[in-house]
C-alpha cells in the first residue's frame, strides 16, 4: 500500500474570467520510506496538489488516500497520518515552544494536549512546565 497515492486528480477553478485548470489527471504514489519532492515553476499546481492531499481544498476530480485513507471521506484518519510542513512557518516568535505546539495542534484538532506536549518536551530535553515570562514574573 502506497503511504499517498493520487489517482486521476484534477482541480478546476471557476472565476470571473473562465476556467483554470491547477491540475489535469494527475497519478502518482509515494511508498513507505520514500522521499519525495514537488519541483516546478510558479503556477505548476504544487500548492494545489499539497492542499488537495491536506484536506484543505477538494479535487474537482480523482482521489487521494494516505496510509489507504481517503482524504475526503476518511478525513479524520487521512490528516492523523499525515504531516506537512510548509515552506514558510507561521508562529510567533514571542510564544514559548508549549504555547506554539498548543497551537498549532489546535489547527488539526489535537485537544487536551498537555500531556503529549509534555511527553515530546521531554524527549527533547526541554522543560516540561512553563517557564514564567516577564510579564508573569514581574506580575508576581
Amino acid at each position: 500500500m502506497p503511504a499517498i497515492s493520487f489517482q486521476n486528480v484534477s482541480k478546476t477553478y471557476r472565476g470571473a474570467r473562465g476556467e483554470v485548470h491547477a491540475l489535469s489527471d494527475v497519478s502518482f504514489d509515494i511508498e513507505p520510506g520514500e522521499f519525495f519532492g514537488l519541483l516546478g515553476p510558479n503556477g505548476a499546481g504544487k500548492t494545489t496538489l499539497i492542499s488537495i492531499l491536506a484536506g484543505l481544498s477538494r479535487a474537482s476530480a480523482g482521489r487521494v488516500t494516505v496510509m489507504g485513507h481517503e482524504v475526503v471521506s476518511d478525513y479524520a484518519a487521512a490528516r492523523r497520518s499525515l504531516g506537512i510542513v510548509p515552506q514558510e512557518l507561521v508562529f510567533d516568535p514571542f510564544f514559548s515552544v508549549r504555547e506554539t505546539l498548543r497551537i498549532q495542534s489546535g489547527y488539526f484538532g489535537v485537544k487536551n494536549n498537555d500531556a503529549w506536549i509534555d511527553e515530546l518536551l521531554a524527549n527533547l530535553g526541554r522543560p516540561t512546565r512553563p517557564m514564567p515570562t516577564c510579564a508573569s514574573s514581574v506580575a508576581a
